[in-house]
Formats: C-alpha cells, sequence, structure tokens
C-alpha cells in the first residue's frame, strides 16, 4: 500500500511540476496594470492560459502577444512580459499528439521586438533540449527572423521536430 502511495505521489509532483505554468505567464502580464487603460492588463492577462493551451492555435499566443503590446505600449517591462508570451511553453497532451505545433504564419508577431524569439517545447519531444536551449537564448537576444516565420526560425536553429501551423 505504500509503494502506491509513493508512486501516486510521484506522479502528482511530476504532473503538477509540467501543468500550471501558464500562470507564470499570466502573472506577468496581470503585473502590467499601469500600462495602458484601467484593466486592460487584467483583461489580457486572462487571455494568456487560452493560447498556451494544447488545442489553442499556435499562431494565437503570437497574437495575443502583439495585442500586449498594442494596448499596452511598448514600455521594457511590457515587451519583456509580451516576449514570455512569445517563449512559453504550450501545454502538450503526447496522448493526442505526438510533436508540437509552432506557428508558420510570417507575419507573426508583428512586434519587431518580439520577432526571432522561439518557444519551449515539452522535454519529451525529441530534439527539446536544442529549442529549450534556443528558446531561453533568443530572449536575451532574439534571431534573425528576416519575414521567417516562428517555425522557420526554430528550424534555422536546428529544431524541426514539429507540425507547421498556419493563423486559422
Amino acid at each position: 500500500m505504500q509503494t502506491k502511495t509513493l508512486i501516486l505521489a510521484a506522479l502528482a509532483a511530476v504532473a503538477h511540476a509540467r501543468f500550471g505554468q501558464e500562470g507564470l505567464v499570466q502573472a506577468a502580464v496581470q503585473a502590467l496594470s499601469d500600462f495602458g487603460a484601467p484593466g486592460a492588463a487584467g483583461t489580457l492577462a486572462g487571455q494568456t492560459p487560452g493560447v498556451l493551451l494544447a488545442g489553442a492555435n499556435a499562431c494565437a499566443k503570437l497574437s495575443l502577444a502583439d495585442d500586449i503590446v498594442t494596448q499596452l505600449g511598448d514600455d521594457a517591462a511590457v515587451l519583456a512580459a509580451a516576449a514570455q508570451l512569445v517563449a512559453a511553453e504550450k501545454n502538450f497532451n503526447p496522448s493526442a499528439q505526438s510533436i508540437p505545433t509552432l506557428c508558420s504564419d510570417a507575419s507573426l508577431p508583428a512586434t519587431e521586438a518580439l520577432r526571432g524569439i522561439v518557444p519551449l517545447v515539452d522535454p519529451a519531444v525529441v530534439g527539446s533540449d536544442v529549442q529549450n536551449t534556443n528558446s531561453a537564448a533568443s530572449l536575451k537576444a532574439a534571431f534573425a527572423a528576416n519575414g521567417d516565420s516562428v517555425a522557420d526560425v526554430s528550424t534555422a536553429q536546428g529544431f524541426s521536430n514539429f507540425t507547421a501551423q498556419a493563423n486559422a
């Protein structure tokens, strides 16, 4: 009985570690309440979990990142929060799909300061070590996008284990 309890506790800890990550981005956007119209940061923050769901279109989070900058301005704090959203890992359901989706729309994100940032992917994905290292690096210094999509930039940086998804 103790073995089953320990196994369940371990599984719960692992599951907890992979879920709820969208809260970090949500908190970063919520903290921008001094920018934009009253309530705008809260409204935008409330939209972040939905664009990070496994079933959400991969381009939706890039559009939302652009909306954050459009509505709250281009202050460094706003750009940093929007960049976190661009780099955020979308939830991943390995029982429903074998590889993640990345946005193939070269017009997104439209905000120049957000271009060249690549997203994190689930560590269970083959090649995630390359992509996740690239994601961290791109937050410090964005890769050259030159009119390329996030999917194109990821491929150029050595990660291709994904499905390209157009803006819906």
